[in-house]
């Protein structure tokens, strides 16, 4: 009787000493993290950037992938993937392959994040670096320099990645801007296989040495800390000015989409299938709120306007956007 009654006792007073032990936040679970679907140009943006800052302020799991914007959304469209957040390079894209009942009504509405740019990256230990160099400092043409006998020159794959249909355009509208119509015949054909990778093997192949060069957005090149050319605004599709310029050119995609040139700029939305709906808007509100880690990045900040049905942005975002956006 004496032990038990003691046995009871210690039980009693452990159950105290819990009550009275401060409250700790519970580890992060992976099963509650916001899943983000991306466009691969942001990889190193995401996960050394964005992603680790989410969790930091937020204490919320974050699991990222990367994959060619137009192939992403193709992926969630036939349910191959189900992010709970959706980070696309072209608006469009979300227009085209998400949006309206043949597909699914799967995204009602977006909203713009950051303007970005392309440039030419090149490998600082290419034995064309001092060319590349004197190209960024105009005392040479860039288009001459990939020109050159023996440059090896990449860029992105037109029929996934808004980057690689850009970079036709680049191409075209740089043959008009300098009068030199030889310009667009430098990539050859659209999928030219010497040149078209995806957006992860183009620059870990730039980084490596295999190529002297590629296209890339400027944000990438500041988060990998390549060198590169700057390129002007009627041709590197970054300034909103030149809008109608750059609308002036398209491309119809494999499985036949017309994509028209326009400014480049990200946008962000949460699909209806997503999983985790409150830490999906919680990812939102923070990737809306960070134009100045992007800018850090080398993103241009825009306004942050809807594409869609406006009524449907959820109200916890109200605050951070303002108007529609229209191409």
């Amino acid at each position: 009787m004496k032990l038990d009654l003691r046995a009871a006792r210690i039980k009693l007073l452990m159950a105290f000493v819990l009550l009275c032990l401060p409250v700790y936040a519970s580890p992060i679970s992976e099963d509650s993290a916001v899943s983000v679907l991306y466009a691969g140009s942001l990889a190193a943006v995401m996960e050394n950037g964005v992603g680790p800052a989410f969790t930091k302020a937020k204490h919320i799991g974050y699991q990222g992938e990367a994959q060619g914007s137009l192939g992403a959304a193709q992926m969630i469209r036939d349910h191959v993937r189900t992010p709970d957040v959706f980070i696309s390079a072209d608006p469009t894209v979300n227009v085209k392959v998400l949006m309206g009942a043949q597909n699914g009504n799967l995204v009602k509405w977006f909203s713009t994040v950051a303007y970005s740019q392309l440039v030419l990256a090149y490998n600082p230990r290419s034995k064309h670096a001092a060319k590349f160099q004197e190209a960024q400092a105009g005392k040479t043409k860039w288009y001459e320099v990939l020109q050159i006998p023996g440059v090896r020159f990449g860029r992105g794959d037109p029929s996934i990645d808004p980057k690689g249909y850009r970079t036709l355009f680049l191409f075209r509208l740089a043959s008009r801007y300098y009068h030199h119509p030889e310009i667009a015949g430098l990539i050859g054909d659209a999928m030219n296989p010497a040149q078209v990778f995806p957006e992860i093997v183009l620059m870990a192949r730039v980084e490596s040495g295999q190529f002297d060069a590629g296209i890339f957005y400027k944000h990438e090149v500041t988060a990998h800390k390549l060198p590169y050319v700057s390129l002007p605004g009627e041709i590197n599709q970054g300034d909103a000015r030149f809008a109608k310029l750059y609308a002036e050119e398209s491309y119809t995609t494999p499985s036949g989409q017309t994509i028209n040139g326009a400014p480049i700029l990200f946008t962000v939305t949460i699909p209806e299938t997503a999983r985790h709906r409150e830490t999906a808007l919680s990812f939102v509100r923070f990737l809306l709120s960070s134009d100045a880690l992007l800018k850090e990045f080398g993103f241009s900040t825009a306004e942050h306007r809807i594409g869609g049905d406006a009524s449907l942005v959820p109200v916890e975002l109200h605050d951070l956007v303002a108007g529609g956006y229209s191409p």
